[in-house]
């Protein structure tokens, strides 16, 4: 992988977690959003575990992120995140993140793991 694509790569899982948000006063006065970056300069992402890798990063990164928007909602609104927001998150953040890559390994290991959106 070259460094621009592993570039790409990071700014695609941050972009796309950063999409992911409650409405809240919060999330109202920061209208980017909650976001992170997931390195990948480390890995060659022509090697499966190195793809392995960057999944379980992005993975990580998603959880983190919403769990973190999940957080703040309460704290700023008293009320629960629905029950199964934080999951839909992760799976709507990861497969964004996924897609935006447009790497042909990490998207057939997350079909794989059967958690791709088919829209």
């Amino acid at each position: 992988m070259t460094p621009s694509s592993k570039w790409i790569s990071s700014l695609a899982v941050m972009a796309a977690v950063s999409l992911i948000s409650l409405p809240s006063a919060a999330a109202e006065s920061d209208a980017a959003g909650a976001s992170t970056i997931v390195r990948a300069w480390d890995l060659d992402l022509t090697k499966p575990q190195d793809v392995q890798t960057l999944y379980d990063r992005m993975q990580s990164a998603a959880q983190r992120v919403c769990e973190r928007e999940a957080r703040d909602h309460y704290q700023s609104t008293r009320r629960w995140a629905p029950v199964g927001w934080v999951e839909g998150c992760v799976t709507n953040a990861v497969d964004s993140a996924v897609r935006s890559t447009r790497d042909p390994l990490l998207a057939a290991l997350h079909i794989r793991t059967g958690v791709a959106r088919s829209d």
